[in-house]
């Protein structure tokens, strides 16, 4: 074994696996109203600690089954009991909230209000959900929509309001191959209608053909310092089912027809978000991301984020390497590289990607997209010799130009270029300078 093939072997062998452990700078102690735990996972599992922001907090009933919430296990909470979920407030004081609770619906459904399971998400910041709710040129790429429109976008003080009109087939963008095979039978046109109260509760609406009429709470809560638990709350309109059906699935199942499908949906709707889950574990959060001319309400919602936390807040200073402390590293053998796979490498901390043209020229980059930071070796593709990032669909081209959702040899979209790593071959290996 050379000496070249040994430092590659004590980096794990090449391609590296990527691992983007560093967590956002962006804090998760924010100042808002967060969902703690739904009421009756609580009762199930009587946890001695929940997991809450970096910390945890613990609950206590009182003989009037009344929640008490304390931060740490002795600073009291205040606490609201809503949708069978109990909600606390977290801020500079505890017990004043900067914020008055939201009011969810202003006639809420007789029928019961019904929680899904939890999903966890790593590497995972609770703005990270909010923005791509106002990121509407990621639906067609990432959940394979046919048509998604936003209008109507405002970004209050408190709230973020918009409507969306969709078309698409439930369950396409599934990792389940039967899920997917079973979507085409099922085509949704729906007008969605969100407000968005604080980063952490998104409350949904939705009209159309296929879907009954419901209120809907997706709720977020910061679990770890970069870790985000997720859950979907719906109830449906008494009117859905005839009388007749709830007497019916009353008899048999003790349970009341609109409650029943309601579970589904909350558990496949929040499903829905599985298919971000990769992109957000893995990109880069980017303190100015390079936005497009489209993309103003998404500007605006990173902004109105940025309020909610505290006051001293301020993003840490990024360590650039001078052009004397970069060092030659070993990348791989040319052979490994190819035009029809992206190679992915972690060199000193830092994130590259790699392939090969189809004329066999090595084209090496920092693995971020410079539009909002998703990594291009998780998702991304090459076609025709270009890069295409999984996030949003944008090519780009040998030299790294970015030319829209269309590949296009030309630069289309000025500032969104990628960064090239200087890289040099002896023999057939690279070496890169980081």
């Amino acid at each position: 074994m050379t000496q070249y093939e040994s430092e590659i072997a004590k980096n794990g062998g090449y391609p590296h696996p990527a691992s983007n452990d560093t967590p956002s700078p962006r804090p998760q102690r924010m100042h808002t109203w967060f969902n703690l735990i739904p009421v009756d996972e609580y009762e199930q599992k009587q946890p001695d600690q929940i997991l809450f922001l970096d910390t945890f907090a613990t609950i206590k009933t009182s003989a009037e089954e009344q929640y008490e919430v304390l931060f740490e296990g002795d600073q009291p909470m205040v606490v609201v009991i809503n949708m069978g979920i109990i909600f606390v407030w977290y801020g500079e004081n505890l017990q004043v909230p900067d914020r008055p609770f939201p009011v969810f619906q202003e006639h809420p459904y007789s029928t019961k209000y019904v929680t899904s399971s939890a999903s966890i998400f790593e590497n995972t910041h609770i703005m990270d959900f909010v923005e791509n709710g106002s990121d509407n040129l990621h639906f067609r790429i990432v959940h394979l929509w046919n048509h998604s429109k936003i209008y109507n976008h405002a970004v209050n003080s408190n709230t973020i309001t918009l409507e969306q009109d969709t078309k698409f087939n439930f369950g396409s963008c599934s990792d389940s191959a039967f899920t997917r095979f079973m979507s085409r039978f099922f085509p949704l046109e729906l007008k969605h209608d969100y407000v968005y109260h604080g980063p952490s509760l998104a409350v949904v609406g939705a009209e159309g053909s296929g879907s009954p009429e419901m209120h809907a709470l997706v709720s977020l809560t910061p679990e770890g310092i970069n870790r985000t638990r997720v859950y979907v709350t719906i109830a449906l309109s008494p009117d859905t089912f005839p009388k007749a059906i709830e007497k019916t699935v009353k008899a048999v199942s003790g349970k009341q027809a609109c409650d029943v499908l309601a579970s589904i949906m909350a558990n496949y709707i929040k499903n829905e978000f599985d298919v971000d889950r990769v992109i957000w574990k893995n990109r880069k959060w980017l303190p100015e991301p390079n936005l497009i001319a489209s993309e103003k309400h998404l500007a605006e919602v990173i902004q109105w984020g940025e309020t909610f936390y505290p006051k001293e807040h301020e993003y840490p200073k990024e360590v650039i390497k001078t052009d004397e402390e970069k060092q030659w590293h070993p990348l791989a053998n040319i052979k490994q590289l190819s035009d029809s796979k992206i190679a992915t490498f972690n060199i000193d901390n830092k994130e590259i990607v790699a392939y090969k043209t189809s004329r066999g020229d090595v084209k090496i980059y920092d693995a971020y997209c410079p539009h909002q930071g998703a990594h291009l070796g998780f998702g991304g593709i090459i076609e025709d010799d270009c890069l295409r990032c999984p996030f949003h669909g944008f090519y780009f081209n040998e030299n790294g130009n970015c030319s829209g959702q269309k590949i296009n040899k030309e630069r289309a979209l000025k500032g969104l270029d990628l960064t090239e790593i200087p890289f040099q071959i002896k023999g057939d290996d690279i070496e890169v300078l980081i």
